[in-house]
């Protein structure tokens, strides 16, 4: 049997909230040098060719070329260096079309792939790097078709150029068989462009749930940026919490946003805690979203508290006494970002006194909201 204890409202803040204001990492781009930008074809059999880019880039840019290998087993590489590159060495990033017939692309000191992609003679293939110069890693994806495929995600420069400064040049080297790269293009080249993909909300707390049953909770994921924001993997830790949705392996354009639904399904009472980690191309990469919530024994009594929104809070803390007036205790093991808390752990026959109170972004607690009183025959 459930108790509802009706709306309780009309705290107020002790301390004043202050907002605050967040600048996301906005990038920046040097003066572009008197090269021209590398916007024709660049092919190679045998010899290494290099283009100065529109822009030397030294901190986060998006980098777009078609490549076409000119057969089925070739050994062929596109990248990025400093200067004109003269040596596979002077590669900070590349992308490969290997001797197995495979794409693969370079990280750290070896070559890999998350994907196993392989490749044909005369097909155009797009590539997409994001390039973060000042953590010197990059992200690599290829599109077959309409369908893009990740190589690698947050991968590191070449050991080489670890600790490169910048990049300004496009090079492409084929030591068997010939490539042809075109089309080639800076996103965002000469203004300013980010990659971030916010969580809403940055934490869930899915209260008191019983063993044996489950919770569910979504998490509005938005591209926040102004170049597009590709997921490439969705994690969850922690006993009792799972995820579902269809986020990994999406585009999301500039605002438009997905949903994640994580789930709380706890095998045993007490408190469980554990994290949702979206990884993605993004310079806020991963997001990590914090879960708590307490599993609790199928009970025959439960209280049910609920009570007006209060403006600019961050949430909520429910406290309990078994005596009106207090002592209080806490109930709930983390901040409350609903407007409601069932509380399983009363016992029939005895009465229960709650408060509530409402927190700040600021960490800063209000005075306490007017008592309510609940019997449990």
């Amino acid at each position: 049997m459930a108790y509802k204890t009706g709306k309780c409202s009309g705290w107020r803040f002790c301390k004043s909230i202050f907002a605050a204001v967040i600048l996301a990492g906005v990038v920046s781009h040097v003066n572009a040098p008197s090269s021209a930008a590398a916007t024709g074809c660049l092919s190679s059999s045998g010899s290494w060719v290099n283009a100065a880019l529109s822009q030397t880039e030294s901190a986060s840019f998006r980098i777009t070329y078609d490549a076409t290998p000119s057969a089925a087993a070739i050994d062929s590489i596109t990248g990025l260096s400093s200067g004109a590159a003269t040596n596979f060495s002077d590669l900070a990033v590349g992308t490969r079309f290997n001797a197995s017939g495979v794409i693969d692309v370079r990280n750290g000191s070896v070559f890999t792939a998350a994907s196993r992609v392989p490749y044909s003679a005369g097909v155009a293939y797009h590539f997409i790097l994001d390039v973060n110069v000042a953590t010197h890693t990059y992200s690599a994806y290829v599109v077959v078709g309409s369908v893009q495929t990740t190589l690698g995600s947050n991968i590191l420069f070449r050991s080489t150029q670890a600790s490169v400064s910048s990049l300004g040049h496009l090079a492409v080297h084929s030591s068997t068989g010939g490539l042809s790269v075109c089309n080639i293009s800076l996103a965002g080249s000469g203004t300013n462009h980010t990659l971030l993909l916010n969580p809403n909300p940055s934490s869930l707390n899915f209260g008191s749930v019983s063993v044996s049953s489950s919770k569910e909770q979504t998490i509005t994921l938005t591209n926040a940026g102004t170049s597009n924001v590709t997921i490439s993997k969705v994690a969850v830790a922690g006993a009792g919490f799972n995820a579902s949705g269809a986020a990994a392996g999406l585009v999301l354009s500039p605002t438009q946003s997905t949903t994640v639904r994580a789930t709380f399904a706890p095998s045993a009472t007490g408190t469980h805690s554990g994290a949702l980690t979206v990884s993605s191309n993004a310079q806020n990469s991963p997001a990590a979203i914090a879960l708590v919530g307490m599993g609790v024994s199928t009970a025959a009594h439960h209280v049910s508290l609920s009570w007006n929104v209060s403006p600019g809070v961050a949430g909520y803390n429910v406290y309990v006494a078994s005596t009106s007036g207090g002592p209080y205790s806490q109930v709930n093991p983390a901040l409350l970002p609903a407007t409601s808390y069932v509380d399983y752990a009363v016992q029939s026959g005895r009465s229960y006194y709650y408060v509530v109170t409402a927190v700040s972004p600021a960490n800063v607690q209000s005075d306490p909201s007017a008592q309510i009183k609940a019997t449990v025959p």
